[in-house]
């Protein structure tokens, strides 16, 4: 939001999707959360570094120190990095491609899309 943190990647991102899970949901206040995934030897943070916080064992979450803005989504020891699509300079031309964590879509919020569904409790 404030453009303290800057980053770029040298590749196209190599999925987006909605995540409807009660991890995202209480990190963003939304229903549903939309990530863009880099791999992380094509991604670089250009000005600035996020502050992280370990949401989980396994999973730690990147924000700007300045202005509190949520960045960064990553699993520890994975090969990508995911960052939010609202964050982008151009978010238009990255629509997502699937639905992840279904199982906590609030009930009120409708799913008008023929994208896959995925469950992570599964």
């Amino acid at each position: 939001m404030c453009g303290a943190v800057r980053y770029q990647s040298t590749e196209q991102s190599h999925k987006v999707g909605y995540c409807h899970c009660r991890m995202c949901q209480r990190a963003s206040g939304a229903p549903v959360a939309v990530g863009v995934y880099f791999h992380r030897d094509t991604f670089r943070f250009v000005q600035g570094k996020p502050k992280y916080y370990q949401s989980s064992s396994t999973v730690e979450r990147g924000f700007c120190e300045n202005c509190g803005s949520r960045l960064i989504y990553r699993i520890l020891g994975s090969d990508s990095i995911s960052v939010e699509v609202g964050s982008l300079d151009r978010p238009e031309i990255t629509p997502p491609a699937y639905h992840i964590g279904i199982e906590s879509q609030m009930p009120w919020f409708e799913i008008d899309d023929d994208l896959p569904r995925t469950r992570i409790d599964e």
